[in-house]
């Protein structure tokens, strides 16, 4: 957290006295799991890229982050090493792509090589030379319904693979809830970790127990085998009803005189998970604070119970404890009902007692245009560039099936534009769900996640358009890779570009039109490459050592 770096600053200074960083989806091809699997080509991959163990930061511990978050852009001044002539004949260009057509389809065979004569109208340029925030990862979330989904598969085991390998999706970021969410299987329900019969209070949480989360424990424990650098955002739907002011999981707020035993509830989480090699990264204190469920889970919050909740009792709990989970606000929408930028995040940072233990903001998809959503993230980076965005959820439906479509609404509002506007990272809302979206207990009736596997026993499963996009982001980019500038001459293209610690650069770019030969433009040659119409393409290639 941020207020153990602000008191190690201080400490130093001390010393040195004395002394004197529409909801729309789709089905994409169904498959056998084999195929899936195999389906992406291992040339597609430079065998320069460095895997994430080597690429990160974050000790041996997981979930340890210490790549600095500031999001200002930082000039990386010349030096002999940079300005030296590079040569270009040793840097490989790779690249693949994904449209209606495509599936993470090699395009190697369309990018000419390296030349100072491409002109093309279409241009792209890409300047290491400015870097910005880090790009933390992407991924989803496991709900207990995703679980189950998982678990009941024939092809359970490939499909973690799957889900977590660099052969697959690569996924790095997976968000949980605290407690049940809507997604749980109906022959479940819903429930939270200190549930009393009759709502009897049990201020010493002598009941607490995370056992009904073992499904979604047991898949995380395989996942960091996988990966063992996964980003954990969790967050909250419900507190136990015995806690509320309606006695009841759904609606409601947090009673007053609860808040102490409420943060001791969610530190005990914390240390549970722990306890079972999960570290949480980050703590939402709500799920959608504004909106009141009857039928899933829920808790209001305004913005005075906020402030008072995080500066008086679940702040100095983690700061004492020297626990180093990170503090996230909102995890809601842009946009009120009236079509106004909601105002609880800047409203909550603008108390000093709360913003001293807030380190990130987390954004939902649903509501407000693109455009909306663009200024929205641009307003709470301007107001307050030291506190980290995430985009935590977005979810797409099973009537909407064009997959080109379904890219290009996620690309500006939850992917590569949220990017530009300095989130650090994407969690999509399930990881995984049966093709109806059936496993629930109220919420969305027809939710799909970035895969669809079937629940009646049948093997396969089918990779969906937010499965595509997140796998552009989790395949080579490694986790503390940072942005750096890009602009473009097509008005068409999306395009966010990062650079990893080791110097890999991956430069995705989103083209909303026609196939297009393209130029790419980096330090003082150029590329030409053929991006394919409607497409998510990710390019590679590395600075030679």
């Amino acid at each position: 957290m941020k207020r153990f770096g602000i008191l190690l600053v201080f400490g130093l200074f001390v010393v040195s006295l004395m002394a004197c960083q529409t909801i729309t989806t789709s089905f994409s091809q169904t498959t056998d799991t084999s195929s899936v699997v195999s389906s992406y080509p291992t040339t597609l991959i430079p065998t320069t890229l460095p895997s994430s163990s080597a690429t990160s930061t974050q000790s041996s511990t997981q979930g340890s982050t210490t790549i600095p978050t500031t999001s200002s852009p930082t000039t990386i001044p010349p030096t002999s090493n940079l300005t030296t002539s590079l040569n270009y004949e040793n840097i490989v260009v790779s690249g693949f792509s994904t449209n209606n057509s495509l599936r993470f389809s090699n395009i190697s065979h369309m990018i000419a090589g390296w030349t100072t004569e491409h002109n093309d109208i279409a241009q792209i340029t890409v300047d290491d030379f400015f870097e910005y925030q880090p790009f933390m990862g992407a991924g989803a979330a496991l709900t207990l319904s995703a679980a189950y989904v998982i678990d009941q598969s024939p092809d359970r085991d490939a499909i973690i693979q799957y889900l977590f390998s660099k052969e697959g999706l690569g996924i790095n970021v997976v968000r949980l809830t605290v407690g049940a969410s809507d997604f749980v299987p109906a022959h479940i329900g819903h429930y939270t970790y200190n549930d009393r019969p009759n709502n009897v209070a049990d201020m010493n949480l002598e009941h607490f127990s995370i056992e009904q989360d073992r499904l979604i424990i047991d898949i995380l424990k395989e996942a960091l085998l996988i990966n063992p650098d996964i980003t954990f955002i969790a967050a909250p739907w419900s507190a136990p009803a015995w806690m509320k002011t309606n006695k009841n999981l759904y609606m409601g707020s947090l009673m007053t005189d609860k808040q102490n035993v409420y943060a001791n509830y969610l530190i005990k989480y914390l240390q549970a998970m722990e306890n079972e090699g999960i570290v949480i990264d980050y703590l939402s204190i709500q799920n959608e604070p504004f909106h009141a469920a009857y039928n899933y889970p829920s808790m209001l919050w305004d913005r005075y119970l906020s402030t008072t909740f995080i500066a008086d009792f679940l702040g100095p709990k983690l700061l004492d404890l020297e626990m180093n989970t990170k503090i996230m606000i909102w995890d809601h929408n842009p946009v009120d009902n009236s079509g106004q930028f909601e105002q609880y995040p800047l409203q909550v940072l603008r108390s000093a007692g709360a913003k001293f233990y807030v380190d990130s903001v987390g954004v939902h998809c649903y509501t407000g245009t693109h455009a909306q959503m663009k200024a929205y993230l641009q307003l709470l980076y301007e107001a307050n560039p030291d506190i980290e965005i995430w985009m935590t959820e977005c979810t797409a439906t099973t009537q909407y099936k064009n997959i080109e479509s379904n890219i290009a609404w996620s690309v500006k509002r939850m992917y590569l534009e949220a990017y530009n506007q300095f989130a650090m990272g994407t969690t999509y809302w399930n990881m995984v769900l049966d093709p109806a979206g059936s496993v629930h207990l109220g919420g969305c009736t027809n939710c799909t996640g970035l895969l669809s596997v079937p629940i009646n026993g049948s093997s396969g499963f089918t990779v969906e358009a937010d499965g595509y996009l997140t796998g552009h982001l989790t395949k080579t980019i490694p986790a503390g890779s940072r942005r750096i500038k890009t602009s473009s001459t097509i008005t068409t293209y999306t395009v966010t570009a990062f650079k990893s610690m080791d110097g890999v650069i991956n430069l995705v770019v989103h083209n909303d039109g026609s196939a297009r030969a393209t130029t790419i433009l980096w330090r003082d040659s150029r590329f030409r490459v053929t991006l394919p119409a409607n497409s998510i393409t990710t390019l590679t290639w590395n600075l030679p050592n």
